[in-house]
């Protein structure tokens, strides 16, 4: 009986993962069409929703018929639950990745905004990470800030939920 309660109970935690683990997936997908800008095609904006760790992928792509200017970098730096990396290459003319362990987060908001080339409203989800310093003096703030080309205030509000309902599920 113990053995059957134990593997009923282990079929329902994997379960629970895959779900989890789909829904990330769809969530990322979703955030990925919300953030690609009609107006800069040429610039992509992605999401990263891996296990308990958020990475927001910011890349400017190298346009034909630009002179040959590339030049090959790569800074990154990882500590303490966040992340961030820059790189340039042939392809990519900046690549900008900031990362996040959802524990760390302590608020998730949405606000509208407006793009002033193309006078579009859209919305910012904003993520905000703080983490006390190490010698207890105050605080490290990180702010990630992803644009949602939207004028639907349901679907930004819809997305900040689904975000939140991850960071729930990690311990944030």
């Amino acid at each position: 009986m113990k053995t059957l309660l134990l593997a009923a109970a282990l079929l329902a935690a994997s379960a629970a993962s895959a779900q989890t683990a789909s829904s990330n997936a769809a969530l990322a997908k979703r955030l990925n069409q919300l953030m690609r800008n009609p107006a800069a095609p040429e610039t992509e904006v992605r999401a990263v929703l891996d296990g308990c760790h958020f990475t927001q992928i910011i890349r400017k792509h190298r346009t034909e018929g630009k002179p040959d200017e590339a030049v090959v970098f790569l800074v990154s730096h990882q500590k303490n639950g966040a992340d961030w990396a820059v790189e340039s290459d042939d392809k990519v003319e900046f690549e900008l990745k900031l990362g996040v362990e959802w524990s760390q987060v302590t608020s998730l908001t949405y606000a509208p905004a407006l793009d002033e080339k193309t006078n579009r409203r859209y919305f910012e989800v904003k993520i905000k990470r703080e983490r006390s310093t190490k010698d207890g003096s105050g605080t490290n703030t990180t702010t990630l800030e992803l644009p949602l080309y939207t004028p639907d205030e349901a679907v930004a509000r819809d997305v900040v939920r689904q975000l939140e309902q991850v960071r729930r599920h990690c311990g944030g």
